[in-house]
């Protein structure tokens, strides 16, 4: 039977030092609750594809003192979450060449999906990716796995392994059925992988 894992994208094949919000208000001198309010408001709806992030934040801009495009402001965020750990990619190469389909799931707006995949180059090393812009739900919605279950054809979903360094994405697939492993860094992985493989 054929085997599927699911990696989480931000903090596990992704790594990030910084959330945009905190650096931006570093950097600019921004108080940090000004820029929250964007995250906790317009952009929940922006990562389930109900509404776009260039548009939303053309309502921030002004207040934020950015004095640039949507466009370049939207650079400026995905070129310092960028950061792809190439022990994860070295991985993901030895399960695909065992036959294991590997996905990406991640919980992001359109424009930051797109830059992961295609941008970054990371549809050289999967077999697609699971975006709640693209589901129209976010983890860890049961409807986020239940969404990607029906894109895969409904495998079995004891053949189904979910890695995320959430513990509640963990818990929440693991409640749809399928097998759940929190990751916590790269060495942790290795061991937990020997385990869950045995």
């Amino acid at each position: 039977m054929e085997k599927i894992i699911l990696f989480d994208t931000d903090g596990v094949i992704i790594q990030r030092e910084m959330y945009f919000s905190k650096r931006f208000s570093e950097e600019f001198g921004v108080p940090w609750e000004k820029i929250l309010l964007f995250f906790k408001k317009e952009y929940q709806l922006c990562i389930i594809g109900k509404t776009d992030v260039k548009v939303e934040l053309k309502k921030y801009v002004k207040e934020w003192g950015w004095k640039k495009s949507v466009d370049e402001l939207l650079d400026y965020w995905f070129s310092h979450e960028s950061k792809i750990d190439e022990r994860m990619l070295g991985e993901i190469k030895v399960l695909r060449s065992n036959g294991v389909k590997c996905y990406l799931h991640t919980n992001n707006e359109k424009y930051r999906s797109e830059h992961l995949f295609d941008g970054l180059g990371l549809k050289k090393y999967f077999d697609g990716v699971f975006s709640s812009a693209g589901l129209g739900f976010k983890k860890p919605q049961q409807e986020f796995w239940s969404a990607i279950y029906n894109h895969l054809d409904k495998p079995d979903k004891h053949n189904v392994l979910v890695w995320d360094n959430e513990e509640g994405n963990v818990q929440s697939a693991k409640n749809f059925g399928f097998k759940a492993a929190l990751y916590s860094n790269f060495n942790s992985y290795k061991r937990d992988m020997k385990v869950l493989d045995s």
